[in-house]
């Protein structure tokens, strides 16, 4: 077998690519904690439409883009719907949220707001490009997909700020653009990654729907049925790969193994930023519960989703949330069965069309908990066609999407072939008061190597290091194994480190 060479990068436990044997230790995926609403979109310009979130380190802060529109019943009971319109808010910390100051462009006659300088009804998907033959005036980049029937297109704009957008050229012409498309620059391969929605199934024609059929009126089940649900159609996400934003690959359909066959309404894939040869995306899944309408009336604000139904009934009656994936190529996904994010408890205005929206981009932020380590947290708006949607934040510890878990009765990983760079190994893992995890490096051939089994260790670290016998420098450029042996216990990601010399 063949040794992966892993360096000095961080391994993070998520999938089971580095593992050869494992007995009683499984991998693990881990939900988000809610920590709370960090922003109410209440202006005039943003209302119960609000939502395609990107986050973007940017010149010291955090910008988060996103839509304001409006898409509800009025009062009258007739749709009340506001082309959408670019905003702009920014953080220092991740945590708390302003309108930034851009007034270059009037609403209603106010003109001090944080709109972008961009047409209405125009949804950019923003990202700082870090592909180093990336002109200054083009640093930031965003997608925008346009709506022409049968000749929809993706267009590319660019901008030397992140607040001035221009249109450039269209990307591609062969998916559904009307959410978030995803792209970015990949250093390791030296290419652009590019996400989208297509369709397939019996009512497609290559990558759209033959048609969007609905009754005008909803009288009975069967209308309800036809309105709401496109037999045959099932939504996908795409990746085409392009060295310069202009020649493209072919595009594939990400491949998930032996999942079902789910409707993927967005992707939000992105490079993790502490393992940059991992793949993360958390898509938002799509299913229309119709069929299941006994439901509705126990649901949260029954009065207001029979005006929806009635009007856009898959509006009603389709349920959304989000799951988690990763990859280490960017097309074949270890993706979740299970939800990471959930609508939550039938309270308040969740359960509807759009819960589990998740922004494309993370951010590292300080814990709520003095001297305990920072986290990451994602943001996702609530309330989506109900009422003013809030942006709300929930946190995963570092590197804590998954782990590698052994529950109390004890368990054992022995890793394929490696070899790394460096002279101390770290590890990010918890265990219980009765738990603990155990290192040891064996050869090739899987004995163990005098001088360098840990002990057992326990207790909960995001960055503990790891003491042997022997130092770890003279093992470093050999192939060696590693062998996990856990009870009680999470692993996140280890870490070999390359001690800086001081002279």
């Amino acid at each position: 077998m063949e040794a992966l060479n892993i360096g000095s990068r961080r391994e993070v436990c998520w999938d089971e690519a580095l593992i050869d044997t494992a007995e009683n230790i499984r991998v693990q995926m881990h939900t988000p904690e809610y920590r709370g609403e960090v922003m109410k979109w209440d202006a005039p310009w943003e209302g119960s439409g609000a939502g395609c979130l990107s986050i973007v380190a940017a010149e010291g802060l955090l910008r988060m883009y996103y839509v304001g529109a409006e898409m509800d019943v009025n009062e009258l009971g007739k749709e009340h719907i506001r082309p959408g319109v670019m905003c702009c808010a920014e953080s220092r910390d991740g945590v708390h949220f302003t309108r930034s100051t851009v007034n270059e462009r009037s609403f209603d006659g106010l003109g001090e707001n944080n709109l972008l300088p961009t047409p209405d009804g125009v949804t950019l998907a923003v990202f700082r490009d870090t592909n180093p033959a990336c002109p200054s005036e083009e640093r930031y980049k965003a997608l925008c997909g346009e709506f022409a029937g049968k000749h929809d297109s993706l267009w590319l704009f660019v901008s030397p700020d992140g607040l001035h957008f221009e249109k450039k050229h269209p990307l591609i012409a062969d998916g559904a653009f009307d959410s978030l498309n995803i792209v970015f620059w990949d250093d390791a391969t030296q290419q652009y990654f590019l996400y989208y929605r297509g369709y397939h199934g019996e009512q497609t024609d290559g990558d759209r729907p033959l048609a969007w059929t609905t009754p005008p009126k909803i009288e009975t089940d069967e209308d309800l049925e036809i309105a709401a649900h496109c037999l045959g159609l099932i939504r996908d996400i795409r990746v085409r790969t392009s060295k310069d934003l202009v020649h493209w690959s072919e595009p594939q359909r990400l491949q998930y193994g032996a999942c079902d066959d789910l409707e993927m309404y967005t992707n939000n894939i992105q490079k993790y930023y502490r393992a940059p040869h991992m793949f993360i995306g958390f898509p938002m899944r799509y299913i229309d519960r119709y069929k299941d309408a006994h439901n509705y009336p126990l649901l949260p604000d029954w009065n207001h989703r029979q005006e929806l139904i009635r009007i856009w009934p898959r509006v009603g009656t389709a349920m959304t949330d989000a799951a988690v994936m990763t990859s280490r190529d960017g097309i074949n996904f270890r993706r979740t069965e299970e939800a990471f994010l959930t609508p939550r408890a039938d309270w308040g205005f969740a359960w509807y069309y759009g819960d589990g929206e998740l922004c494309c981009g993370m951010a590292q932020t300080p814990s709520a908990v003095a001297g305990a380590p920072d986290e990451i947290s994602l943001y996702a708006g609530t309330g989506y066609r109900a009422r003013n949607v809030s942006l709300c934040r929930w946190a995963v510890r570092l590197d804590g999407f998954f782990s590698w878990r052994c529950d109390y009765t004890p368990g054992r990983i022995v890793t394929k072939p490696l070899v790394f760079a460096g002279d101390t190994l770290h590890i990010n893992f918890s265990t219980s008061a009765f738990g603990g995890v155990r290192i040891r490096l064996l050869d090739e051939t899987g004995e163990a190597i005098p001088g360098y089994d840990s002990g057992v260790h326990f207790g909960d670290s995001v960055e503990r290091k790891v003491p042997f016998e022997k130092p770890l420098a003279a093992l470093a450029g050999k192939t060696v194994r590693m062998e996990f042996t856990m009870r009680d216990a999470d692993l996140y990601s280890f870490k070999f480190h390359e001690t800086p010399v001081i002279r």
